[in-house]
């Protein structure tokens, strides 16, 4: 595993990923942004709750694995998109 990308709002997590694991990892505030690469295979979903879902979708949409955080829905309605998005992906969330 490698960690080419993050993906926070807080500049404070994003400098000290630079300090972690080098310059050469990409950070942004910007999802969509880390979704858009090439070198990206699968993303870690940890961020706000009311998060878990549109960016699980994107995520899967755009043909990337996915981690996600517990919980992954607030109801069980909000769910039944994520599970469309992964069966049509084909990729492992």
């Amino acid at each position: 595993v490698k960690l080419v990308g993050v993906c926070d709002l807080y500049n404070g997590r994003l400098d000290r990923t630079k300090e972690l694991y080098g310059k050469d990892v990409f950070t942004t505030k910007n999802y969509q942004e880390l979704l858009d690469r090439k070198d990206v295979d699968a993303v870690i979903i940890a961020t706000s709750d009311h998060w878990h879902d549109h960016m699980s979708i994107a995520a899967l949409n755009k043909g990337k694995h996915v981690y996600c955080e517990k919980p992954m829905v607030h109801k069980l309605e909000e769910g039944e998109a994520v599970i469309a998005a992964q069966k049509k992906s084909g990729k492992v969330m």
